[in-house]
């Protein structure tokens, strides 16, 4: 499967959430609302559904407050990369727990 690189730098294509949702697997929904669930927050199987934050339709739940999807779509940006802000603070934030959301958007910039 090729990338999907989302807003943050993200690639949906290797994301369980995406990948049960697209092969439309119940169960395999049901096992990642329990699994990414914690004391700090819980997820119901509808939370998870997700068809990529860059589309319309289904998101993750967590991604519809988005402050980093909410401002590329602010600026009509495909994802951070093309931003002249290119790296805020909020996308700082998402790099320290996923470094490979900032080697997707690096390898956008290298090509702009």
């Amino acid at each position: 499967m090729d990338k999907i690189i989302v807003y943050c730098g993200l690639d949906c294509a290797k994301c369980p959430a995406y990948i049960a949702t697209q092969k439309g697997d119940e169960e395999e929904i049901k096992r990642i609302a329990k699994e990414w669930s914690g004391e700090t927050m819980s997820f119901k199987p509808e939370d998870i559904y997700c068809d990529d934050c860059n589309m319309e339709g289904r998101i993750f739940s967590w991604c519809k407050d988005c402050d980093i999807r909410n401002c590329c779509r602010e600026k009509q940006y495909e994802n951070c990369a093309y931003c002249e802000e290119y790296i805020c603070d909020n996308l700082a934030k998402c790099f320290e727990r996923s470094p490979s959301a900032k080697q997707n958007l690096e390898e956008i910039r290298k090509n702009l």
